[in-house]
C-alpha cells in the first residue's frame, strides 16, 4: 500500500522559535509562511511541518496517497479509522487513524 509521501507535524508554541531551532539543525522552510502560522522545514528527504494554532496535537502526515484505496486496506486488514474519509475544507480528502499507543496518523490528498 503505498501511504504518500511522510511528514511529522509539530503543534508549536512559538513559531519563530521553531524555525529558528529547526534551521540550527540544517532544514529550511519550504512551504508556508509566518503570516499563515505555519512552516514545512526540509533536511534532505525528512520534512517537519510546523503548525503553530492549526493542530491539536503532535501527528503522522502521509500526503498524496490515494486516500479512499489507504482507508478501504486499513479497513480490509481489521483496523478501525477514526475518523473515515472525508472532504477537508480545503477540498482535500482526508482520514484518520491512531496507533497501538494513541499517537494520531493522519492521510490527506495533496
Amino acid at each position: 500500500m503505498e501511504l504518500g509521501r511522510f511528514e511529522m507535524c509539530l503543534n508549536v508554541r512559538d513559531l519563530a522559535a521553531s524555525r529558528a531551532f529547526y534551521e540550527t539543525l540544517g532544514f529550511a522552510a519550504v512551504g508556508g509562511s509566518s503570516s499563515d502560522a505555519y512552516l514545512i522545514v526540509r533536511n534532505e528527504a525528512v520534512s517537519v511541518g510546523l503548525y503553530q494554532g492549526h493542530i491539536g496535537e503532535n501527528l503522522l502526515n502521509f500526503r498524496g496517497g490515494d486516500v479512499f484505496a489507504i482507508a478501504a486496506a486499513l479497513e480490509a486488514a481489521g483496523l478501525t479509522l477514526e475518523t473515515p474519509v472525508e472532504v477537508e475544507p480545503d477540498g482535500t480528502h482526508g482520514a484518520t487513524l491512531r496507533d497501538p499507543d494513541g499517537n494520531l496518523i493522519y492521510f490527506n490528498t495533496p
